[in-house]
């Protein structure tokens, strides 16, 4: 790639997609290998894939990131994002298949199809992605390949219809025929005929023209040029979904996909991308309409080389060398290493100065990139995923910002600290930099139990998280579920006094309060009412009583939780000329509070949150039976394709911490949950005891059995 000399038309920007182990990164090595662009086959299992770049996954033999790779098929420049197959590390899986027109599923043909294959399959649909399904593992003992093609279909839909056939199964898997250009003389061993999977082929293709479908039902026979062009229409409909069989490991099939994806994918020409208008120059203002009200408008991009540079990052990488690289996918216009590229989120100018394609560890400097091509950045510090670039084009005009990638809230919470206390200051910039990487891992410091949590997809993406912790930036930490946000509140009224009096020998100390507290609606917060009448108390100690209140609502009473929804009244005091002072104050008022606090039928609060669960219809009743056991309430269902389930539930936050692994047992991985904040709820009397005495005896040095 030395030079541009292709057009948009000429590009086939392919995300390789499935359940892990179904064989993506090992096809992604014998396309490079089929293409000429590798001097041997590369291999997971022996760690030479030039696909997993990372120590990590050449450990593990899976990927955790998505990577990239290009090479020249039949004219065609085909731009191959793999990217990882478990459900841990569904973000970068996302993150590709919104830069690419095609997704190839894979599905292992001894095991069938799992979890990750149908979300991938569905969000691939959703995005209006041409799919196509490749079975792999085509020479592993137990393939049965028609009951693998009848699940697909019976899964997917009747659109998935078989491209090419197997001739042999299993260690006898020796080829694959193009069903509709057969050769002469068909082999044996087919277990599928040819003539039987051209007619399901050719049937689906001609519903796509009415024209078609009529000199096919008059027994003419269709030329393959236009079964071929009626096919790719079908596939940009989603009305095709072609289904080949290859092997990998004995390059079987390898070279009949490239001529496929060739010939019947998708170009960035045929697929129209959306976003929205920005007033020019003016990163501030939003894309998603004004103060007034008025609804933004939506903005069909022209996907040409001529046009106003559009470009949305959608994947970004820490490499030790280079800095921070942002991978962009071009959607309109040319790029340039002296391009000025204006941040649409920020309104921040910068020249790339470089830009390269990249060839799994590789990175290949080029002078200019073209609508349809994916190129990396470095060093552009103000870019993050899903931020929109262009080059200002038409300043009179808007500017169109596309709509931000959607990726997954994660779910699995883990409280860490530094084992070393020196670390404590570099731990934040470290996650940061993580973070960055990583749209499904985010971080903060809980302003109510002051710990640092992280927050991951699963224990597996989070244990992989550590050790990219622990490798790139030598920190080692510890972990621990985090504690549950809890609330203090009251249900009754109550009043009480207290006076602090202290004599030290020079100045002693001297305040007296009387407080009355009341319960305030939920969300309500605090109110300080000043009541105070004959200056019992000088009107400059009064804000002392407030503070006093305010900090020991913060410490909270009965179990060491912030105390919310409460109003305090001040309504009489005394004080003394030399010995009273506002820490005084603020002492008896802490001390009155604690005292009326506890006669006002304190209670706590418990974070509950709104769950989806999706599992297999079959899997249906013993999850809503193990949310029941967690004090969860279901509010709805639903069905879904392919046999699955959605619950709905309202759990409390403490009942799910640890969720992901129960869920992942029970349905032998494959459900999967969303969850997020829905209201504060009392806990249960019983609940509260034990929540309450754990405390005591943690302020008592009491240690538990």
């Amino acid at each position: 790639m030395a030079t541009v000399n292709y057009h948009i038309s000429d590009i086939r920007n392919i995300a390789l997609a499935g359940h892990g182990a179904s064989a993506k990164t090992s096809l992604a090595d014998a396309l490079l290998f089929a293409a000429g662009l590798a001097p041997r086959r590369g291999s997971v299992d022996d760690g030479t894939s030039l696909l997993d770049v990372d120590e990590e996954e050449k450990r593990r033999h899976f990927s955790i990131d998505s990577h990239l790779i290009h090479l020249e098929w039949d004219g065609k420049q085909i731009h191959l994002i793999d990217s990882p197959g478990y459900p841990d590390f569904i973000g970068s899986a996302l993150g590709a298949l919104s830069a690419v027109e095609n997704v190839l599923i894979t599905v292992s043909a001894p095991v069938g199809i799992e979890v990750n294959t149908r979300r991938l399959f569905q969000e691939a649909g959703r995005l209006g992605r041409g799919r196509f399904v490749a079975l792999t593992k085509m020479d592993a003992d137990n393939v049965d390949y028609l009951r693998d093609l009848e699940s697909i279909r019976e899964t997917f839909g009747p659109e998935c219809v078989p491209f090419n056939v197997p001739v042999g199964v299993g260690p006898d898997f020796k080829g694959v025929i193009d069903v509709l250009n057969p050769p002469a003389d068909v082999p044996e061993g087919c277990p599928l005929s040819p003539d039987a999977a051209a007619r399901m082929v050719i049937e689906q293709i001609v519903e796509e023209d009415e024209e078609l479908t009529n000199r096919y039902l008059e027994g003419e026979t269709i030329a393959l040029d236009e079964l071929r062009k009626a096919a790719h229409d079908g596939i940009l409909r989603g009305h095709i979904v072609p289904v080949v069989c290859l092997c990998s490991r004995l390059d079987i099939g390898i070279k009949e996909l490239l001529d496929l994806l060739s010939c019947c994918g998708l170009s960035p020409a045929d697929i129209h991308r959306f976003g929205v208008a920005s007033a020019p120059g003016l990163a501030s203002d939003p894309p998603a309409g004004g103060s007034d009200g008025v609804e933004a408008q939506e903005v069909e991009i022209d996907p040409t080389e001529d046009g106003d540079l559009v470009a949305q990052v959608f994947k970004t990488s820490i490499d030790p060398f280079m800095g921070k690289l942002s991978f962009m996918r071009i959607i309109s216009g040319r790029l340039t290493p002296d391009t000025p590229l204006i941040n649409l989120r920020t309104g921040k100018t910068n020249k790339p100065g470089h830009l390269y394609v990249v060839q799994g560890k590789q990175n290949e400097e080029v002078p200019e990139a073209i609508a349809g091509d994916i190129v990396a950045v470095a060093k552009f510090d103000d870019l993050h995923i899903s931020d929109t670039v262009t080059n200002g084009g038409n300043h009179s005009a808007p500017h169109v910002v596309l709509k931000p990638i959607n990726f997954p809230t994660p779910m699995v919470p883990r409280a860490v600290e530094p084992k070393a206390r020196e670390d404590e200051a570099k731990i934040a910039a470290s996650l940061a930099k993580i973070a960055e990487e990583d749209p499904t891992f985010t971080y903060r410091r809980d302003e109510q139990t002051h710990e640092l949590i992280i927050n991951g997809m699963s224990d597996l993406h989070l244990d992989v998280i550590l050790q990219r912790l622990k490798n790139r930036y030598k920190l080692d930490v510890e972990t621990h579920i985090p504690h549950v946000p809890y609330l203090e509140t009251i249900q009754a009224p109550a009043e009480a006094e207290h006076r602090h009096k202290k004599q030290t020998g020079g100045r002693g100390q001297f305040a007296e309060v009387h407080l009355r507290i009341r319960p305030l609606p939920r969300g309500e917060g605090f109110k300080f009412v000043d009541a105070v009448k004959g200056g019992v108390i000088p009107n400059n100690f009064i804000p002392a009583v407030e503070k006093g209140c305010l900090e020991q609502m913060q410490k909270g009473v009965i179990s060491g939780n912030r105390v919310v929804d409460v109003e305090v009244e001040v309504h009489f005091g005394k004080y003394h000329d030399v010995d009273s002072s506002e820490a005084a104050f603020k002492t008896a008022s802490a001390a009155a509070f604690r005292k009326a606090f506890e006669k006002a039928r304190p209670a706590l609060l418990e974070p509950v949150v709104a769950m989806e669960i999706t599992v297999p219809g079959e899997k249906f009743g013993d999850i809503s039976a193990d949310l029941s056991t967690r004090r969860g309430h279901i509010t709805g269902m639903d069905t879904l394709p392919g046999g699955l389930q959605v619950l709905k539930a309202h759990v409390p936050l403490a009942e799910v911490l640890s969720y992901s692994s129960t869920l992942k047992s029970m349905t032998a991985g494959q459900g999967s949950y969303t969850l997020e904040f829905h209201s504060y709820q009392p806990v249960p009397a019983h609940i509260q005891q034990q929540i309450v005495e754990k405390y005591q005896k943690s302020r008592a040095g009491v240690e538990e059995e």
